[in-house]
């Protein structure tokens, strides 16, 4: 639903994801990887139980995590947390070390009204029906640091290493060019802080950069 194509095979049975699926999204202009994984349970078989270690791998190296659940299953909507759609065990909310939003999916199946939540509380939506998903996307969002008309943002101290490595290697690419008029040798530089941006970001080509930079004049060999 976030991707917006038909990504995952969805069935109504449990365990039928498996593999870890990527997706590279945007809302609204902001870039994000998306990781779905297996669904976190006591396994019964092997192959599953491989899926869920690859999701815990993927969730300790997560930004923010999605725990969504089947809101039809919870007797008590207002009730339910985080914590209850976890596994009780050692692999439970301890291992949760990035921001967790809970998602109350399958919304269309209550046959009630749904209760109210606090603002930074559970989501209820529903994937079916599209209902609660623009707020599953502002959500993400805030989470995510974006503010509208602000030059603020949230980040975790590995994005600020990564910002003052490509930092870095801008201001010696300047010096490069400024001092010795080495063309070639701030290309080099760039791709350095480009790679130090993917940590962020994601992968993007660097043709791409050089050629949005260097489209009003050439470097000659």
């Amino acid at each position: 639903a976030l991707s917006g194509q038909d990504s995952a095979i969805v069935t109504d049975v449990p365990g039928t994801t498996r593999d870890v699926l990527r997706e590279a999204i945007q809302i609204d202009g902001l870039p994000l990887n998306i990781v779905d994984t297996a669904g976190l349970r006591e396994a019964p078989d092997q192959v599953e139980q491989e899926g869920i270690r690859r999701a815990w791998r993927e969730i300790e190296q997560a930004d923010l995590v999605l725990v969504v659940t089947d809101a039809s299953a919870h007797s008590d909507l207002a009730g339910v947390a985080l914590a209850d759609c976890l596994p009780d065990d050692e692999q439970g909310l301890s291992r949760l070390a990035a921001p967790a939003l809970l998602v109350l999916n399958k919304t269309d199946l209550i046959p009630h009204d749904l209760p109210s939540f606090a603002p930074e509380g559970p989501l209820a939506v529903s994937v079916r029906t599209g209902e609660g998903m623009p707020e599953l996307r502002e959500r993400i969002k805030q989470l995510a640091g974006y503010r509208e008309q602000s030059s603020q943002f949230s980040a975790r101290r590995r994005h600020l290493v990564a910002l003052e490595q490509a930092a870095q290697a801008l201001r010696q690419g300047q010096a490069q060019l400024g001092e010795h008029s080495a063309g070639e040798l701030l290309a080099e530089d760039l791709r350095g802080a480009q790679r130090a941006l993917e940590e962020i970001t994601g992968a993007f080509s660097a043709d791409d950069l050089l050629g949005r930079i260097f489209s009003s004049f050439c470097i000659g060999k």
